[in-house]
C-alpha cells in the first residue's frame, strides 16, 4: 500500500462553530474601522470555499474601506479578530465536531502509511482556536492556512510541499486525497491532481457540490469504513504495530 496525505478542510468539513468566524470578522471591522452595524457589509459574504484575506477584501469593499487602509490596519484588523474569535468560541454552546469524524481520524491515525493535515481558507491561527473550542487540536500538526495564498488550491499546494519538506520526500499529486464541503475544495483538489472527498455537512448545498464531480461524495464521515477504502482501497490499510 502506497503513502496516502489526506488533507482536510475546517469549517463545515470537520467542524461548525455557529457562524463564530463571521461574528467575530464582523466585530473586528466595527473596532479597526470604527464602523457601526457592519453586519450589513459581512451577511452578504461567502465565507465557505474563501480564503480569510479574500473575505477581509470582499467586506472592505462592501464598506467602502479603500486598498490602502486595509493593507495598513491589516494586522490590527487580524489581531481584533482573533481576540473577537477566542471570545465568542469561549461563549458559543453551539460549536460541535461533525458526525464521524473523530471516528475517522482516529483510524487515519492507526494507519502507518498515512499523514492527515489541514488545507484550510482560515489563517493558522484562527484555525487552532476552532480546532482546540472542539477537541480537535491534537489530530492537526501541519497544513496550509488562508495567509499561504489567495485561493484554496494554492493553500492546498503549500500544504502538500509542507509534509514534503517535513517526511524529506516527495509526495505525488494522487497520492494526496482533499477532504472538503464546497465547490472550491473540490475545484482544488482537481487542479493540484489530488483525489477529492465531498462532504454534504457544509452549506454550499448538495448539488453544488455534487456538480464539481468529486471523486468521492458522502453524506458526512459516518460511514467511515467507505471513506478509508475510498483513501486506501482496502478495509482501512495497515495498522501501526
Amino acid at each position: 500500500m502506497s503513502f496516502k496525505l489526506v488533507l482536510f478542510d475546517i469549517d463545515g468539513t470537520v467542524l461548525d462553530v455557529g457562524g463564530s468566524g463571521r461574528w467575530a470578522m464582523t466585530r473586528a471591522f466595527e473596532t479597526v474601522f470604527g464602523i457601526a452595524g457592519a453586519d450589513i457589509y459581512t451577511k452578504s459574504v461567502r465565507f465557505d470555499g474563501m480564503t480569510d484575506p479574500s473575505i477581509r477584501r470582499e467586506i472592505a469593499r462592501n464598506a467602502s474601506v479603500s486598498e490602502r487602509d486595509l493593507d495598513m490596519k491589516s494586522a490590527d484588523l487580524e489581531r481584533s479578530f482573533l481576540v473577537h474569535l477566542e471570545k465568542r468560541l469561549s461563549e458559543n454552546t453551539n460549536k460541535r465536531v461533525l458526525p464521524g469524524v473523530v471516528e475517522l481520524l482516529e483510524r487515519l491515525a492507526g494507519v502507518s502509511m498515512a499523514a492527515v493535515g489541514l488545507a484550510t481558507g482560515n489563517i493558522e491561527r484562527g484555525a487552532r482556536l476552532k480546532l482546540a473550542s472542539v477537541g480537535l487540536s491534537d489530530y492537526f500538526e501541519l497544513g496550509g492556512f488562508g495567509e499561504d495564498a489567495d485561493d484554496r488550491t494554492g493553500v492546498a499546494r503549500v500544504a502538500r510541499q509542507r509534509f514534503e519538506q517535513r517526511l524529506k520526500r516527495p509526495i505525488q499529486p494522487d497520492q494526496v486525497v482533499a477532504v472538503g464541503d464546497s465547490p472550491e475544495d473540490v475545484r482544488a483538489a482537481r487542479a493540484n491532481g489530488f483525489r477529492s472527498i465531498a462532504v454534504g455537512t457544509g452549506w454550499a448545498g448538495h448539488d453544488k457540490v455534487i456538480a464539481e464531480r468529486p471523486d468521492l461524495f458522502v453524506e458526512d464521515r459516518s460511514d467511515y469504513g467507505a471513506v478509508m477504502q475510498f483513501i486506501f482501497g482496502t478495509k482501512g490499510g495497515s495498522q501501526r504495530d
